[in-house]
């Protein structure tokens, strides 16, 4: 086949897994553009992942139903905007996150530390996803926790993503929108169960008043604490997605779905759900678990929410939704798999020059996400979270901070001179990331991410001021900048 015949078949092919698989480390190009609502089947199948069940659920359960859904509300608008800003940027450039940092804040080989973050971050919800998993397996075939269970259930739970990301994730893509509607299908089919067949009074949701004790703000910030650091994983999800966008509208399109999705619908239901569910989650224990008090049933019951949210879909639907689960988390599993790789590969190319193979990438990425599981991750989900938005929202910071504020929006990539290192994006993500871990780390500041993205977003047009262009480092050529890694 003539390059110009290939040419033209892959301009051809609409599909969002050729998308997903090329222009990592080049512009998009105008024929590869996709509409926003073909775009937002992407942010849209994170957003309606096991995991996001667990937070939008947890975070009703510490705040209230009416608290909880205020503070959803406010981390829908974050996100929402920070989607259209940053998604903007890499709509106009065709850049994804990673070259986005590049040109915008961190520099050629400064851009590992974004690729870093990123790969923290998507690696860290391969991990949640997983142990999540394994703990609705464990429940649907009574099995014992011990080091052979593990090591049989996460070693195929781990050979079955590394398949995927290396040989199907077209397909994973591909089957997006169906597993989608199948995920929020079952999710409805358990509120109808729970309200209609077994009659639980719904006003036992709408009219819970969480179990964080204080006033209302106490309230919204434990819900917060949760949900309010993935306004940065979602806005970063989202831009690298919207460099695919036709048009503005699209970009808006793309940064609506996302944050609606996660923080508006998936709050709904996953309250419906975990509150209404958990007196019959309760007495399940019970019956299982001969001498478990009420009470005992009951606390086990409050921490299924977030480390075992797959034990309402089985309790309540059985095999359907044992099956369910799988078969929703192995698309988005396949993507974090994939992505992170992907960003581990940009992380070695940009310090080391050296490129490595995607497919062992995604091997490391796995046993990264191994790592994680055994080091107690999902016991520790609320605190991730926490320093996870920390980074994140100070990294969405300084890219906006560059781009709207430093530049103005006055950019021409064929002109732009790239540095090697942007110190003052690099200072400012440490001052900023640094300042948000002690507040949280201390209980001065539970909020402390949100306060990181202030600070960053003012500090980083002073540094650039104090430290312009160039200021002790170099400039990298473009072919570097620009040069396909794989």
């Amino acid at each position: 086949m003539s390059t110009e015949k290939a040419s033209s078949s892959q301009s051809i092919d609409s599909s969002l897994a050729a998308a997903a698989e090329d222009h990592a480390l080049e512009s998009v190009p105008e024929h590869d553009r996709r509409s926003g609502f073909q775009l937002s089947l992407s942010p849209v199948s994170v957003a309606t992942a096991l995991v996001i069940f667990a937070i939008s659920g947890f975070a009703v359960v510490l705040a209230g139903f009416k608290m909880g859904m205020i503070a959803a509300v406010i981390v829908t608008i974050i996100g929402v905007l920070f989607g259209k800003y940053l998604g903007t940027i890499t709509y106009e450039t065709g850049l994804s996150s990673t070259l986005t940092s590049r040109y915008f804040g961190f520099g050629f080989k400064g851009s590992a530390v974004g690729s870093a973050i990123f790969a923290f971050m998507i690696l860290g919800f391969l991990a949640m996803e997983s142990a999540l998993l394994y703990e609705g397996t464990l429940l649907m075939f009574d099995l014992e926790d011990n080091w052979t269970t593990r090591i049989l259930l996460y070693g195929a739970l781990t050979i079955a993503w590394i398949a995927l990301a290396i040989f199907g994730l077209k397909l994973a893509l591909r089957s997006s929108a169906v597993m989608i509607i199948i995920t929020i299908a079952v999710a409805l089919y358990l509120v109808y169960e729970i309200y209609f067949v077994q009659g639980v009074d719904p006003m036992n949701v709408f009219g819970f008043p969480g179990v964080v004790e204080g006033g209302n703000w106490e309230k919204i910030q434990a819900a917060l604490g949760v949900s309010g650091a993935t306004a940065g994983t979602i806005a970063l999800v989202t831009t690298d997605f919207a460099r695919y966008a036709r048009s503005d509208r699209d970009v808006t399109i793309l940064a609506l779905s996302g944050p609606v999705t996660q923080n508006i619908i998936m709050t709904v239901l996953g309250s419906l759900i975990v509150i209404g569910g958990m007196p019959t989650v309760a007495d399940y224990l019970m019956a299982r678990n001969a001498g478990m008090s009420p009470q005992e049933a009951s606390e086990m019951a409050s921490i299924f929410v977030m480390e075992n949210t797959g034990a309402f879909f089985v309790i309540f639907a059985g095999w359907l939704g044992f099956i369910t689960i799988y078969a929703s988390q192995a698309k988005a599993q396949a993507i974090n798999a994939y992505s992170g790789s992907l960003s581990l590969v940009n992380l070695v190319d940009a310090l080391t020059g050296w490129k490595p193979g995607r497919a062992w990438m995604v091997v490391v990425g796995n046993i990264i996400a191994l790592v994680m599981i055994a080091a107690g991750i999902l016991g520790a989900f609320a605190q991730y979270l926490a320093y996870l938005g920390t980074l994140t929202l100070s990294m969405v910071a300084i890219m906006m901070a560059d781009y709207y504020f430093v530049r103005k929006r006055q950019v021409d990539l064929a002109s732009q001179r790239v540095e090697v290192w942007n110190w003052a994006g690099l200072l400012t993500l440490l001052i900023s990331a640094a300042i948000g871990f002690v507040l949280m780390g201390t209980g001065i500041m539970p909020l402390g991410f949100f306060l990181s993205f202030v600070i960053a977003i003012i500090l980083y047009p002073i540094l650039r001021k104090a430290m312009p262009e160039g200021a002790g480092t170099k400039f990298a050529s473009d072919k570097d900048v620009l040069e396909e890694a794989v």
